[in-house]
């Protein structure tokens, strides 16, 4: 998985991890990150796979404080050669599906690069609002993009 993980990011350019973030994770780390996902189930993956091939994944985790843990935001990373071909809608709706059956999630959020136009039309499509911006919340080697905050309620 942490091989998948590390190929769908080497042509990313709008994702906020890179393959040096991939790399030094550890098995710690690794079992950590599982450990709270069984215990919160406000804690939630979808993993997507072409015949038994893993091909994507979609995670989201709810606010920590009783005050915010009717929200949460997602990730979401599909392998280059299984992009545009509905995957991320499909893991979209998954993840809309589980939070409207979920008692205390009320609210989806995420962060989008400005330049994402493809990501941000699919998050549209789905319903998702522009509520803010990060200015300049992605340094690049060639400048900075602002990180667009998007949310839906469910």
């Amino acid at each position: 998985m942490l091989d998948s993980a590390s190929k769908a990011l080497i042509n990313a350019p709008y994702m906020l991890t890179s393959v040096e973030d991939v790399k030094n994770l550890n098995v710690d780390v690794i079992q950590k990150t599982l450990k709270d996902y069984l215990e919160n189930p406000n804690y939630v993956q979808f993993i997507a796979e072409v015949e038994g091939k893993f091909v994507g994944k979609i995670d989201f985790k709810n606010g920590n404080n009783d005050k915010i843990s009717h929200q949460g935001a997602f990730a979401m990373i599909i392998l280059p050669e299984y992009r545009n071909y509905g995957i991320g809608s499909a893991l979209l709706e998954t993840l809309i599906t589980w939070a409207k059956n979920n008692s205390k999630i009320e609210k989806i959020c995420l962060e989008v690069m400005e330049d994402n136009i493809g990501a941000i039309q699919l998050y549209k499509k789905q319903g998702f609002f522009e509520e803010g911006r990060k200015a300049k919340g992605v340094k690049l080697e060639d400048g900075y993009q602002d990180l667009i905050l998007m949310a839906l309620f469910v």
